[in-house]
Formats: structure tokens, sequence, C-alpha cells
């Protein structure tokens, strides 16, 4: 009885160091992620039968340039336009700082609210070999709250290289399937 209840004890130390180490390779990955300099993603996202396609250019923590076939945005501390019907609009100044402060709390409060983590080691997705993570997440942005489960797959670079989000919010359930490449030649500006 002695051996058991020490070998038990032993599989939950174990179990929660390798967790640990799990959470700690994770938040390597996300770390170098937010140092990583500017980064484009294609996003394929599909809710309630349709897909959305959307191109971003990102240099964290506050500019973005998003487009899509249906519209065209630039974010920068400065401002935030949309280009609707051919013509960019500038947005209330408020917008910016209520992205920005929503972005900014995610990536603080990031690794709290990840919840099952699994390191998956080398997995295979699109005919290439990466190291994944697998995780349950929750949070808040501007007030709707949404819950997703979430496989990130690490580049060769140590970086995300492909996130597929299966998440929920306000009812409607999604699946975003995300790829990132990294290009310090990447610059956003205000529309011209």
């Amino acid at each position: 009885m002695k051996h058991s209840i020490i070998t038990i004890l032993a599989l939950g130390l174990g179990a929660a160091a390798a967790h640990a180490d799990c959470a700690a390779e994770l938040q390597a990955v996300m770390d170098g992620h937010l140092k990583a300099g500017p980064y484009h993603v294609t996003m394929d996202q599909t809710m309630a039968g349709k897909t959305r396609k959307m191109e971003i250019d990102a240099i964290l923590p506050s500019s973005f340039h998003m487009k899509s076939p249906e519209m065209e945005t630039i974010m920068l501390k400065q401002g935030t336009w949309m280009k609707m019907g051919g013509k960019w609009m500038a947005m209330p100044g408020a917008m910016s700082g209520m992205v920005s402060g929503a972005i900014a709390t995610g990536m603080e409060k990031g690794m709290a609210n990840i919840k099952n983590l699994q390191c998956l080691g080398p997995q295979s997705v699109e005919g290439k070999t990466y190291t994944t993570y697998d995780f349950d997440s929750s949070g808040e942005a501007m007030g709707i709250k949404a819950t997703s489960h979430v496989t990130l797959y690490k580049g060769d670079n140590g970086l995300p290289a492909i996130m597929i989000v299966e998440g929920e919010a306000m009812g409607h359930k999604s699946k975003t399937v995300q790829h990132m490449t990294y290009d310090p030649a990447i610059t956003i500006s205000p529309p011209q």
C-alpha cells in the first residue's frame, strides 16, 4: 500500500513538473511572438457554413492592416481608418484605444486564461512536422466573452506558424485557421 501511495505521488509530481515544463515552453513561444517584430497572417474563418478570408499585417502591440473582400482597416496609435465603398474614413479616436487596450489585456492575461494545456510534440499538418501545443482558452474583449480550443504549431524559428482556433462567442461557433510568417520589411502607414 505504501508503494502505491508513493507511486501515485511520484506520478502526480511528475505530471505537475511536465505540465510546468509544457507551460514554460508555450510561454517561450508566446514571448518570442510578441518580440518577433512585424508579421503577416493569412486567415480563413468558417462560421455558419460560410468562410471569410482575411490578410493581416501586424506590428505589435498596436499597428494592424487588415484586408478582406468586404473591407479594409488600418489601425495605428494615431488613429483607425476603414475603407468602405472605395473610400477611406477615419473612425472615432476612441476606437484605436479600445482595440489596443483589448489586445494588451489579452496579451497580459494570455497564459492565465489557458486551461487543459498539452504539449503534443511533433505532429504533421499540411505536409510538414511542427512541435504542437493544444489548449483551451477563454476571455473577454470589448464586453464579448469567448471560449476557444486552440492547436498551435510552432515553426522552426520557435514562433507560431499555424494556429487553429475552434471558438464560440455570442452563441456562434467558428473555426479559424491562421498561417503566420514573420517579415521585418512589413510597414503599416495611414491611408493615402
